[in-house]
């Protein structure tokens, strides 16, 4: 009887944990919660499920160094490489312990900045990256633009407070959905520990926690662990409260959460990471994700185009990579009648020859219910040539020089023909000239008669 009772409660716990959601998305409305700045992210295409002040600036704090790690791994790929600490070590914060000239590896001081969030491996890093933080602050505003985080601008690469630092919610989660392609990102976030090899400072080596208690809970301390979390970021000053960005994944679907602004003297210390799976069991149990690729949608178009002998030209849109993401009964009814997606296309450039092959000639939004569900480039499918240029034959360098048409005879007989021919208007146009050579002689003739007479009459006048 004890041994089935115990094999119940076993059963019972391990269901309690695999299916966390079951205690938090039923009821959980996203509209109470208090934290100022909110986004909650679909990673794949970026749908954004839920969200509350995120375009306004906030201070992100060591959430920060989501971009700071990200470029060091973009930076510097080779992670084995040795980096010599300076000579000015950051103390303020949090701090991995590092002191000056330390060697250890970049690998060392990226979990050391992730997980214990060290300040001073930020400045490290930095320093080695650009050789300085201000060099290395306008790399990351550089990315910052080119991700498209238009509510950003970055001052230090450790996120210690500066009023001219600053950070939307939504933009964190645009930067987090960007890093988190990167597989070495993934590996450290999601790291519970690490343990930091010997250095030329330190021949014992020491341990590293995460500072996200999604991911790891110490000893002694209440657990708020989620079974589904990989990653990302804590951050706290007294500026910009206690922030969290964090990623979690269940059934192909990973959701990003982005929380900024709760402060300690307005909620709890762990009101964040409570939220946090609360959002991610709300999100997972409410949306859904679909791969387009599989629902038969029309891909390639025809379009006129003209100054060629083609008549079409065909276009082609690729769809590997897109992900849709809806709610799960919208998600149900595209997957029951794809046919319901409609594509509309669009054209960037005139449709005239050249084309060549590969080149983007516009765009296809597909659109469910009037909606864009995504979008994507149309690409020509094959070069389409020009029209050949008809060429006309040049006209004889004189007008009284000409050849036969062709005809059916030896070349010997043309070329004599046209000998022939080049003679007859020879002497046709020298027979001219010499007529109207006479007719003009003649002509002077009659005139200087007509004024002898004239002349003759008016000296001898008739009587």
């Amino acid at each position: 009887m004890f041994k089935k009772l115990a094999a119940c409660i076993a059963a019972l716990m391990v269901a309690f944990t695999l299916v966390p959601s079951m205690s938090f998305a039923d009821g959980f409305d996203p509209n109470e919660v208090s934290t100022p700045y909110i986004v909650l992210m679909e990673a794949s295409s970026g749908t954004v499920l839920f969200e509350k002040n995120a375009h306004e600036h906030s201070f992100p704090a060591s959430t920060t160094k989501v971009m700071t790690c990200i470029l060091a791994l973009e930076q510097c790929p080779d992670l084995d490489i040795t980096v010599t600490v300076g000579e000015n070590v950051e103390t303020r914060g949090s701090t991995m312990g590092i002191v000056r000239r330390e060697e250890l590896s970049m690998r060392s001081l990226l979990y050391g900045l992730m997980l214990r969030s060290g300040n001073d491996a930020a400045k490290a890093i930095a320093e080695h990256i650009s050789g300085s933080e201000s060099a290395f602050a306008d790399l990351m505003n550089q990315k910052a633009a080119s991700l498209g985080m238009t509510d950003t601008h970055f001052v230090k690469s450790n996120g210690l407070h500066n009023d001219d630092h600053y950070c939307s919610a939504y933009d964190m989660a645009l930067l987090t959905r960007y890093a988190l392609k990167n597989e070495e990102f993934r590996s450290i976030v999601s790291a519970p520990t690490y343990d930091v090899p010997p250095t030329n400072k330190d021949s014992n080596g020491y341990q590293l926690t995460n500072s996200n208690k999604l991911i790891y809970t110490k000893e002694g301390e209440e657990s708020y662990e989620y079974h589904y979390a990989t990653g990302v970021k804590t951050g706290d000053t007294d500026y910009a409260g206690r922030c969290l960005v964090a990623s979690a994944e269940r059934d192909g679907v990973e959701l990003i959460l982005v929380l900024f602004g709760d402060y300690s003297n307005k909620v709890s210390t762990n009101y964040r990471f409570e939220n946090a799976a609360k959002f991610f069991d709300w999100g997972f149990a409410n949306y859904d994700s679909l791969d387009p690729t599989l629902l038969n949608l029309e891909t390639e178009f025809a379009f006129p185009v003209t100054g060629s002998d083609t008549a079409e030209l065909t276009a082609a849109a690729n769809l590997d990579g897109i992900t849709v993401t809806d709610k799960k009964d919208v998600i149900a009814a595209i997957e029951a009648d794809p046919s319901l997606i409609v594509p509309q296309t669009a054209l960037t450039r005139k449709l005239e020859a050249p084309i060549a092959a590969g080149e983007v000639i516009g765009t296809v939004a597909y659109q469910y219910q009037s909606a864009t569900l995504f979008s994507v480039d149309l690409v020509a499918v094959s070069a389409v040539e020009p029209a050949p240029i008809e060429t006309v034959p040049e006209p004889s360098a004189s007008p009284l020089i000409a050849g036969t048409p062709d005809i059916d005879t030896e070349e010997g007989d043309k070329e004599k023909g046209s000998s022939l021919v080049f003679w007859i208007v020879l002497l046709v146009v020298l027979l001219v000239i010499v007529l109207a050579a006479k007719a003009v002689a003649t002509t002077r003739r009659r005139r200087r008669r007509a004024r002898k007479r004239r002349a003759y009459r008016s000296n001898y006048p008739r009587r």
